[in-house]
């Protein structure tokens, strides 16, 4: 591992310990055992560093989230594989829920740099979605619903269950292997849950 990498490691760790604004490139520095200037010199400030963390995650889920967007098929279906790359890659690193998060609150403009992207990857294909879902209620295989109803189900049951995580590890006191566990069932639940509310079984 680089010493960039091993910088954007304890930023990650740093960031999601105390949040972006009790953080500071000095705990960062410390964290990664490196000097304050070393972390200024790969990354000038604390915004640039943060940035690259979530640049990281975003991007590459929006790379996973192309080829299922562009899929043509029953919306049901897509919906449900667009809920578990959502999930998996939520999964493959369990703090990036809570940096969005944080980040949502306290600086939303941060975001804001995403939106064309979200655009060029997933816009047409939603327009090219929303036909088929019209025809698709109109045809009775598909349950009345809007895009909007469909995008805030997939992301609310892609990521609910990460943020559920502190309490189960620290109240309900849950083993890794209970969470895994737990993590995977809701992985298959929330297929079921989408399948069900926006198929009519035709």
């Amino acid at each position: 591992m680089t010493k960039e990498e091993e910088i954007l490691k304890a930023a990650e760790e740093e960031f999601f310990m105390n949040g972006y604004d009790a953080t500071s490139t000095a705990t960062i520095a410390k964290r990664a055992g490196v000097t304050h200037a070393m972390v200024n010199y790969y990354f000038r400030t604390k915004e640039k560093l943060f940035m690259q963390i979530l640049d990281n995650h975003v991007y590459d889920l929006l790379r996973a989230l192309k080829p299922i967007m562009q899929v043509d098929g029953n919306v049901a279906r897509v919906a449900a594989d667009a809920a578990v790359v959502i999930f998996d890659k939520m999964n493959e690193d369990r703090r990036f829920p809570y940096l969005l998060s944080d980040i949502s609150r306290t600086h939303p403009d941060f975001l804001l740099r995403y939106r064309e992207n979200f655009d060029t990857v997933c816009r047409s294909s939603l327009g090219m979605h929303a036909q088929r879902l019209e025809k698709g209620i109109a045809d009775g295989y598909v349950q009345p619903c809007t895009m909007h109803d469909i995008y805030s189900t997939v992301v609310t049951l892609a990521t609910a269950p990460f943020m559920n995580l502190p309490i189960l590890e620290n109240v309900a006191r849950l083993s890794p292997d209970m969470i895994d566990r737990h993590l995977q069932e809701r992985r298959e639940e929330m297929v079921r849950i989408i399948r069900a509310r926006y198929s009519t079984g035709k």
